[in-house]
């Protein structure tokens, strides 16, 4: 299924290492079997941002250090690793600050923050101090905001849905405001990263077509498979009211 992905698109977001960490010989794999062209994003595990909450003065210290060793072979596949927090309010985390400053910058960050006490001026000059994207979001709990705090724009689309967020696919007017939102981003930084959710009914990547055919930039190869995918995206969002 990863080849397949990667027949169509450059990058992809490792989400597996959210969970635990990936086998040697798959990393191995990403490192040394892929095209130079194709490059990835990996999440950082949630033992450290849930379970752990930012504190590296706990056993997420060791955890971290262990998965960054780990990840250190396909370090030059790696175009970012992404810190996702959960939906939580900042005053039940460690200091914000004190975990940046402990991190290995060998490696890029990526910050996605889930409650809006976090939006705060202070910690978007941390991100600015420590050289860390604020990932740009679209879902429910929080503004978009196209703000960048470092040379790259992070951008995860996660949609609208009711339950959950993500059982979502983006109507053509939604994907036609984030063309214009990207061509933005694309003109003030030197590279944008955009996911769309990768939910199991396939509509992220089929949005991902659509918003490279809006902006003008898709290949043939990825517009024939649009072509194929459209009839069934169509069909999963019938519902019986149409009728």
């Amino acid at each position: 299924m990863l080849q397949q992905y990667l027949t169509y698109f450059d990058v992809a977001e490792i989400n597996a290492t959210f969970y635990g960490p990936l086998k040697d010989s798959f990393i191995e794999y990403l490192s040394a079997s892929l095209p130079d062209s194709k490059f990835f994003t990996a999440k950082i595990p949630h033992s450290i941002t849930h379970y752990n909450r930012l504190d590296l003065s706990s056993e997420a210290g060791g955890i971290l250090s262990e998965f960054l060793a780990k990840m250190k072979p396909m370090r030059s596949k790696l175009e970012a690793l992404l810190i996702q927090l959960p939906p939580w309010e900042i005053s039940i985390f460690a200091d914000l600050e004190t975990f940046l400053s402990q991190l290995d910058f060998s490696y890029r960050y990526a910050i996605e923050f889930r409650h809006r006490s976090w939006l705060t001026s202070r910690v978007l000059t941390l991100l600015e101090s420590y050289d860390i994207a604020y990932v740009i979001v679209d879902e429910p709990p929080l503004p978009i905001d196209l703000r960048v705090t470092t040379d790259f724009a992070y951008v995860r689309l996660h949609g609208h849905g009711v339950n959950p967020w993500y059982n979502y696919c983006y109507t053509t007017s939604e994907l036609q405001s984030w063309r214009d939102r990207v061509n933005f981003l694309i003109d003030e930084n030197e590279s944008v990263l955009l996911f769309f959710n990768n939910h199991f009914f396939g509509y992220g990547p089929a949005n991902a077509f659509q918003l490279l055919d809006l902006l003008g930039i898709i290949n043939a190869r990825q517009k024939a498979k649009l072509e194929r995918m459209i009839p069934q995206i169509s069909m999963s969002q019938t519902t019986l009211d149409e009728f």
